[in-house]
């Protein structure tokens, strides 16, 4: 077994041509392999300048497009601020003055409710003082006045029921 040098891989004497060429080879390959992923490389490079200078162009296209209805929508809220301000302000007015017309239906109706149940009180049971103590001998109205009515028509709603009822028996 004859070996070349050192570094001889392969143990035999004609082989020594035989693995340089082959080493040959594979360095060219692999010098070929690199180039390869250089232009990949490269190639990926260009194509990422490619996008972003066209990423740029519809930024600018878009802008140029949003930037008249940005410019509205400004221009738009600065004349409806002073609206929506006075709106605001004519708002909590008209609720204050709602309020305060509330409050003073709510002391008419709770007047009101009062002077009526006096009022009921009187007919029922006739004046009375501030003390409880009843003004003389007077019976109220509504006993002296309204009640016989009411009687009577009871009365007299009893006599046509009694009436029909006979009719039909008959």
């Amino acid at each position: 077994m004859a070996l070349d040098g050192p570094y001889d891989l392969l143990p035999s004497a004609l082989g020594s041509k035989r693995m340089t060429a082959f080493l040959w080879a594979v360095v060219i390959l692999m010098a070929v392999a690199l180039l390869a992923e250089i232009l990949a490389l490269i190639g990926v490079a260009v194509v990422g300048l490619r996008a972003a200078r066209r990423a740029d162009e519809i930024k600018e296209q878009v802008t140029q497009k949003v930037e008249p209805a940005i410019r509205l929508a400004k221009e738009l809220q600065r004349s409806l601020q002073p609206r929506i301000e006075t709106v605001s302000r004519e708002g909590k007015e008209i609720a204050s003055l709602v309020t305060a017309r509330s409050q003073s239906i709510q002391a008419a109706f709770a007047d009101t409710s009062r002077r009526a149940e006096r009022i009921r009180l009187r007919f029922a049971e006739g004046v009375q003082t501030v003390e409880g103590q009843q003004q003389g001998p007077r019976r109220g109205i509504y006993r002296a006045v309204v009640e016989p009515i009411q009687t009577a028509s009871q009365v007299v709603r009893g006599l046509k029921l009694a009436l029909w009822i006979m009719r039909r028996v008959a």
